[in-house]
């Protein structure tokens, strides 16, 4: 069987050098790992992510068409929202005319309160215009 140099017999100070060795490899790696997680550093690289989309490093310009593409999509995000509430509120507006209107005869009423009430004409919602 050939002899490699990890199957030579080492004495006990050169075990013990290649020990400390690796840990002070291990003690720079954790020292390294710590510098580059704590939150400044993690806010930093951050930064430069999102200034790297939208800047171009080489040049130092704004990326426009980036931005324009940002602004879009935030734009048509707005205008969808917009759309889905105005959608739900029509949607109950429809219900509510569904309701049931009893009317109670104003004789029925304390003469006060009935002179504060409403007819149901006026407490009907506006026509909404078809959409056809």
């Amino acid at each position: 069987m050939a002899e490699t140099p990890s199957s030579k017999k080492r004495s006990p100070e050169e075990i013990q050098a290649d020990i400390e060795e690796t840990r002070q490899r291990l003690a720079d790696n954790l020292d390294q790992l710590k510098a580059e997680t704590t939150p400044q550093a993690l806010l930093d690289k951050a930064k430069r992510g999102v200034s790297g989309v939208f800047i171009d490093h080489a040049t130092g310009e704004l990326r426009k068409e980036r931005v324009a593409a940002v602004v879009g999509g935030v734009v048509a995000l707005i205008l969808v929202r917009k759309g889905v509430k105005a959608r739900v509120r029509r949607r109950e507006l429809a219900r509510l005319k569904e309701v049931v209107w009893v009317p109670v005869p104003r004789s029925s009423v304390n003469p006060v309160y009935a002179s504060m009430s409403r007819t149901a004409a006026e407490l009907a919602p506006p026509a909404l215009p078809s959409a056809g």
